[in-house]
């Protein structure tokens, strides 16, 4: 169970209140005030100390022993910390532990801490409202004051907006257990706000991972207060259908080779390769091809050379086919001469489908992870391809944890580890874009070993308490963040960042005590 008052002194709570405060007003908005709000948290564990003695001071051995998130972080941390033993390169692999320290230090604090934890939960849960209403309002109006095509990331100043879609949802499914649980109008007010304006934020800055969790955390929140079982079975099934809808959507189709035409109207023959599935807004981009055609035309109505690049450096030929075939155009002389003058200089600009003129945030997201699968599928490169290149960082993860299966590859090894599997693969990736993992999971496989990886998923299945009702406050809280957190590390190296692992780190530690019956 959570604990309630410990008894400590009251200047000691407002100064973890304030630290607490502090650092969940800074989550969305500053790595610098996340910095901060620890740095504080440390000085009010100092006073704290002052004020209230030692750590067991007045704790029986009980209290130590109900603490399974602390040993389960201790235990992570310095098996990470002894990896630098087989490790080579000791500078990065103190690096990562620096950044990762937050994930030590909170719960550490917060878990000796002698505070009043459900006080403090509340306190949290109500700036945090504030920081993420605030943020994401501030977000939403920058973006619509700057001129010309924002990308999604360029929505989110302040963090990285993956990691601000996590926040995001995982406060909007705070305040909704909150109402589900007291169903009062301000908990029902916080709740539509963060809905509205977390939910516009998430379309524009295409985030999955948000637009997953929002019905996920729906249906977790909903399973543990309202008891429609049944209700909840049809979102279920709701949701397995739209999973399904959208993989349907991925599969590829191919074109029919008896209804491809052999002749443009000015007799050059056209390519048709009927073994590719490409498309763009329905029309296959890898039939009714005129290269001649199309460089003559094209030469007539731009100053760029048409085998050369256009100016985001792709191959200008190939923006070419794919803007004709998002424009249902064949790919010669007159779909050429449809274009206007406008969408010329889009394509110069590099913009190689219409959509990307008339479609913004996650519908676009959708419309470019079809491109993506179907390229892949062409056989095309995945480099800079968001998806499918996870899976060639994926693949170089496999090689270098099959050189070292038990003790992986030490926490400070792993760029030139991933360099040198990349080469030995002979990866199709470009330079630039070989990179890690994205998967938490792997990346503490990768560095540590199954050791690893065993300590990190105990230490998300000690936060919640077995010996609470499922409906309990703090515990469904707990239960929300334990499926943002785990989810997020399927698509991310949620813990490689500042704000990632202090979002990870705070939480842990807010949620991670335990109070046994006698302290």
């Amino acid at each position: 169970m959570f604990s309630n008052s410990t008894g400590t002194d009251s200047r000691v709570q407002r100064w973890y209140d304030a630290a607490l405060i502090l650092t969940a007003i800074a989550l969305p908005f500053s790595n610098f005030l996340m910095s901060q709000g620890a740095f504080l948290l440390v000085i009010a564990w100092g006073v704290d100390r002052w004020k209230n003695g030692p750590l067991f001071r007045g704790r029986t051995w009980s209290y130590w022993q109900a603490q399974p998130v602390l040993w389960a972080v201790l235990a992570l941390y310095s098996w990470e910390l002894l990896s630098q033993l087989w490790s080579t390169d000791w500078a990065y692999g103190w690096r990562v532990l620096r950044i990762q320290l937050p994930l030590l230090a909170f719960p550490l604090i917060l878990t000796t801490a002698r505070w009043d934890q459900r006080l403090g939960l509340q306190r949290v849960q109500a700036a945090l409202a504030v920081a993420v209403i605030a943020a994401c309002g501030s977000c939403l109006w920058m973006g619509m004051q700057k001129s010309g095509e924002l990308k999604p990331r360029d929505w989110s100043p302040f963090i990285s907006h993956i990691r601000f879609s996590l926040i995001i949802t995982f406060t909007w499914g705070w305040w909704l257990i909150r109402w589900f649980k007291s169903r009062k109008q301000v908990a029902l007010l916080v709740l539509l706000l963060i809905t509205i304006l977390g939910g516009w934020f998430t379309w524009k800055t295409a985030s999955l991972t948000g637009a997953i969790l929002f019905p996920l955390i729906l249906l977790v929140a909903s399973w543990q207060f309202l008891q429609l079982r049944r209700a909840v079975l049809g979102l279920c099934i709701a949701g397995v259908v739209t999973l399904g809808a959208v993989a349907w959507h991925l599969l590829p189709i191919y074109p029919e080779a008896h209804t491809l035409e052999a002749k443009t109207p000015r007799g050059e023959a056209y390519v048709n390769h009927s073994d590719r599935c490409l498309r763009e807004n329905g029309t296959h981009i890898w039939v009714h091809i005129a290269w001649n055609e199309l460089n003559e035309a094209w030469s007539s109505r731009s100053a760029l050379d048409f085998n050369g690049q256009d100016e985001r450096n792709q191959e200008l030929r190939m923006t070419l086919i794919r803007f004709l075939a998002s424009k249902g155009l064949k790919k010669d002389a007159d779909g050429v001469s449809a274009l206007s003058d406008e969408e010329i200089r889009w394509i110069e600009e590099g913009i190689p489908t219409v959509l990307e003129k008339t479609r913004r945030g996650l519908r676009r997201r959708l419309d470019v992870i079809q491109f993506e699968v179907w390229n892949a599928r062409d056989g095309g490169n995945p480099s800079g391809h968001s998806l499918v290149q996870r899976f060639a960082f994926l693949d170089a993860a496999r090689h270098i944890y099959q050189q070292h299966p038990v003790l992986g590859v030490g926490i400070g090894d792993l760029p030139h580890n991933y360099d040198a599997a990349y080469s030995a693969l002979d990866s199709p990736l470009d330079e630039e874009f070989r990179l890690r993992a994205h998967n938490q999971y792997i990346t503490f496989l990768v560095a540590g070993g199954p050791m690893n990886l065993i300590l990190w998923l105990v230490l998300l299945a000690a936060l919640i308490p077995l010996n609470s009702r499922r409906s309990d406050y703090p515990t469904s809280a707990a239960v929300v963040f334990l499926v943002v957190i785990a989810l997020s590390c399927l698509t991310e190296d949620t813990l490689e960042t500042q704000a990632g692992v202090t979002f990870a780190g705070f939480f842990i530690g807010l949620f991670g005590r335990r109070q046994p019956a006698q302290v």
